[in-house]
């Protein structure tokens, strides 16, 4: 019998079926038996039904699907056409009965499928890439997969977990040579079983990681740094970070460090170890997720933080030099030893925390009053943080800072910073009673010559030694004072043993008597040298010589009298005739001979003349001295008898001079001019005088007299100035920026090219005659100018003028020599704070503090510390400035 399909069968057998009415129902499907894969979905089985023994067909068949009693899983599905589907995976056991049944005919037919096992597919896999030595984990993504396949690499067979029909997961190290492939399948084990395509997984090498940029340098207290880590041979790039310790900083996940608050404790070296190291390393790790025996590290370098201060315990007031200072700082970023300076000192310093330092000790008075504060971090990394400006001055004093710096420009070779704290400390009659007083003030002493033939330019450099650095400031000035009144001149005692016996007796009587100092001097071997006295023998008609009036009109005119009767203010006294004639230095010049060297130690003496030797007074040699009466012829006359020795002579004519109204007017005018002003009024001419006569000359009670006077301690507006000459110019402004001074040997070469070598005046007239005089504003239009005295301006000329500005600059940039500095590191840092700072302490300094914001000078100096992108070079311009303009130079 032929077979048709489901519908022509149906036909065929219903007319068939009348004409064999016998045969017994019955269906068949085609075919009977079959076997398909599961997971198919294409050429799917389709049956076909052979129904015989029925009349009449059925067109609508059922068809059902069963297994065999207690099969599992899906047994696939048909339609009504009888299109079989199977199941993904095989049911178990794999064998599922299809049945077509007629319902109407009550006949049904039964074909049986074997279900086979799908054949594998491989799609993808989860990674494509393995490396050597690392543990992997592997989905194979495909279809057709069943728990009893298995994957494949190359011919072994790999670890694997069934995840689902489309997932299998292999696990596993390999140990494949880097660089080759592996043949990835999935294999069906059964009889019958298919091997899906294969795909490849390549080998790489181990995971490697990089991590950048190395050797980086962090600030603690804030600083970061970003690190980037590179993972290669793996595509899961993925890092963790680590940093070596708790103390060392964090690191976030995104790879971005950030450095402690302060450095941690370093191990302390081995005894006897060098260490040179800059800086803390801290070691930074990234390892890999992908195999975390993959780590790459990269060391970071910690420095200390950047300090930075707040305030500070000093507050408004600021702090007293006298008082042992116990100062807190507040800030950030102190790290342990970190140090406080205080106007450039390094102070004890305790480490409170890093916001916290106290800093005690015994402060000095800074230039110009104000003191910049900062704290510098210790190495590594070493920082100083932005200074603060703090006042020091005295809680309590006994004279105000102008009128004790006004009185030691007076009473001293300048202001310093330490002088003035002491003057209002003690106040001006205790320390005035200080240095006259020998026992609290001994006076500076001037070394013995190394040799007879020593020139000056030792002498001269003990000299500005004495003046800048010595205690008797006050005896150094006025000696200096009167060396300008009874002149001798290292311009003739060319060598350093015959001044130095000169200064020394300056400096012994300063306070003692004008009587003792005129005949001192008059027996000073440089003083008979300088003016002839030494050797003046008594006339000798057979060769027609006579007494040498040298010394005699000089002590007269220049060192007592003057060439005019004065009044006691020192003004003329009108229609008087001359203090003294022609006559009188002619008695006066017998009165002067017969005076010679004293024998040096060691030699006879007793001859005439003696060897040169200038370290003793001169002796008398009564046969060489004019034996005959003198009338000596002043306003209060003299007359000496016949017979008289040489001393007899000396003491009777110098106690005559002494006597002399002439004396006090004339020596306190002069002293005036040298310590206080060139133009004193009659009135505080008249009140020295008067103090002189009432002290029988006492020098000591003279110069108190002098600068307690209203006119020195109140500031003079009517030509009373005096300019400072160029010795005091020099040293007042180097003590006044607090130089150190180990050696002053080029300042003589200095005050030279302003106009005064010290100790080598021009003539006896001294440096500039006191008599000289400048004009000054006329009274009127028309009128002639009126004329003042002024003695200094007469060494003023364009040479000089250049190099008084020269020595401002030399002594501000430190060119005057290596021996002579000054320390501007103060001054720097208060312009680093505010340039007006800088400008308040120059103006403490130089003027005294009475300059004030508005003043013109102000304006210029803050220009000046302004006008350079270097805090440096704006400190030395400032200070320039102020130091070469006139008001500094001009003692108001």
């Amino acid at each position: 019998m032929r077979q048709f399909t489901f519908a022509a069968g149906l036909c065929l057998t219903a007319s068939l079926g009348m004409a064999q009415t016998g045969t017994a129902p019955a269906i068949a499907l085609k075919p009977a038996t079959v076997q398909i894969r599961a997971g198919a979905t294409t050429n799917l089985q389709t049956f076909t039904v052979v129904e015989t023994g029925v009349k009449t067909p059925a067109t609508t068949l059922t068809w059902t699907l069963s297994g065999p009693a207690g099969s599992a899983g899906s047994l696939g599905a048909i339609t009504s056409k009888g299109v079989y589907t199977p199941p993904a995976i095989p049911p178990s056991p794999n064998t599922v009965t299809v049945t077509a049944t007629d319902a109407t005919n009550k006949v049904s037919g039964a074909a049986v499928i074997t279900v086979l096992d799908p054949i594998p597919a491989i799609t993808s896999l989860s990674t494509t890439n393995i490396n050597t030595g690392l543990a992997y984990v592997v989905d194979v993504k495909g279809a057709g997969f069943m728990k009893s396949y298995q994957v494949m690499l190359d011919t072994a067979v790999a670890a694997s977990n069934f995840v689902s029909g489309t997932d299998i997961q292999i696990t596993g190290t390999s140990t494949a040579t880097p660089g080759t492939t592996i043949a990835v399948t999935v294999v069906d084990p059964g009889t019958g079983g298919k091997t899906s395509n294969a795909v490849t997984l390549k080998v790489l090498p181990p995971v490697a990681v990089t991590v950048t940029p190395g050797g980086r340098t962090v600030r603690c207290g804030g600083g970061t740094l970003a690190l980037a880590a590179q993972v290669t041979n793996n595509s899961n790039t993925a890092v963790t970070w680590q940093v070596n310790g708790t103390a060392t900083g964090t690191i976030s996940k995104t790879g971005v460090y950030a450095a402690p608050a302060d450095l941690p404790a370093v191990p302390a070296p081995p005894a006897g170890a060098v260490t040179t190291a800059s800086t803390v390393p801290v070691t930074i790790t990234a390892t890999s997720v992908a195999d975390p025996t993959a780590t790459a590290s990269l060391t970071v370098n910690l420095e200390n933080p950047q300090p930075s201060i707040t305030s500070t315990s000093a507050g408004k007031n600021g702090v007293d030099p006298t008082v042992p200072l116990n100062l807190t700082v507040n800030g950030t970023g102190f790290a342990q030893g970190a140090q406080v300076y205080f106007a450039g000192t390094a102070l004890p310093t305790t480490w409170q925390s890093d916001t916290r330092l106290t800093a005690t000790g015994t402060i000095p008075m800074p230039v110009g009053g104000i003191a910049a504060v900062k704290v510098a971090n210790p190495n590594p990394g070493s920082l100083t943080s932005t200074p603060v400006a703090i006042p020091v001055a005295l809680a309590k004093t006994n004279m105000a800072y102008a009128d004790a710096v006004r009185f030691l420009e007076m009473a001293s070779w300048g202001p310093t910073p330490a002088s003035v704290v002491e003057l209002q400390t003690l106040g001006r009659d205790a320390w005035l009673a200080k240095q006259l007083d020998a026992t609290q003030t001994p006076a500076s002493t001037w070394p013995d010559p190394s040799s007879d033939t020593e020139n000056m330019s030792p002498l001269q450099d003990a000299f500005f030694n004495n003046a800048i650095k010595g205690q008797d400031q006050l005896r150094q000035r006025v000696a200096f004072a009167l060396s300008q009144i009874m002149v001798a001149s290292g311009v003739k005692d060319t060598e350093y043993s015959q001044m130095v016996s000169y200064q020394r007796l300056l400096g012994d009587n300063a306070f003692g008597t004008f009587r003792n100092l005129l005949g001192a001097m008059t027996l000073n071997p440089a003083m008979g040298y300088y003016l002839d006295m030494v050797n003046n023998a008594k006339a000798n008609p057979k060769t027609n010589t006579a007494a040498n009036e040298n010394y005699a009109r000089e002590s007269m005119q220049l060192f007592t009298l003057g060439l005019v009767q004065l009044n006691i203010d020192g003004t003329p006294v009108p229609n008087a005739g001359p203090e003294y004639t022609q006559d009188t230095v002619t008695q006066m010049a017998k009165v002067f001979t017969g005076w010679t060297y004293a024998p040096e130690p060691g030699y006879a003496g007793g001859q005439w003349p003696s060897p040169a030797y200038y370290l003793a007074p001169m002796v008398s040699f009564d046969g060489q001295h004019d034996m005959t009466g003198k009338d000596i012829s002043l306003p209060v006359p003299c007359t000496l008898p016949v017979n008289q020795s040489a001393q007899t002579d000396l003491d009777a004519a110098l106690d005559c001079i002494c006597k002399q109204t002439n004396v006090a007017p004339f020596i306190s005018y002069r002293l005036i001019q040298r310590l206080v002003k060139s133009n004193p009024t009659p009135g505080y001419v008249a009140a020295v005088a008067g103090v002189f006569n009432s002290s029988k000359g006492d020098l000591g009670q003279v110069v108190k007299a002098i600068l307690t006077n209203e006119e020195a301690t109140t500031e003079d507006t009517t030509f009373g100035d005096k300019l400072t000459e160029p010795v005091l110019y020099s040293t007042t402004l180097l003590r006044a920026l607090n130089a150190s001074v180990t050696d002053s040997g080029s300042l003589d070469a200095q005050s030279t090219a302003m106009g005064q070598n010290a100790m080598e005046p021009a003539s006896v007239f001294s440096y500039f005659s006191p008599f000289y005089r400048i004009a000054g504003t006329p009274a009127s239009a028309g009128a002639p100018p009126p004329t003042y005295p002024a003695p200094e301006f007469q060494a003023v000329n364009a040479a000089t003028a250049i190099a008084r500005a020269n020595f401002a600059w030399r002594a501000v940039t430190n060119g005057i020599s290596g021996t002579i500095k000054v320390d501007l590191t103060n001054l720097q840092d208060l312009a680093a704070v505010d340039p007006n700072q800088l400008v308040e302490a120059i103006n403490m300094a130089l003027y005294r503090g009475e300059m004030t914001s508005s003043d013109s000078k102000w304006g210029i100096i803050l220009a000046a510390a302004k006008g350079s992108t270097s805090t440096a070079a704006n400190v030395r311009s400032a200070v320039y400035a102020a130091a070469a303009a006139p008001q500094f130079q001009v003692q108001q």
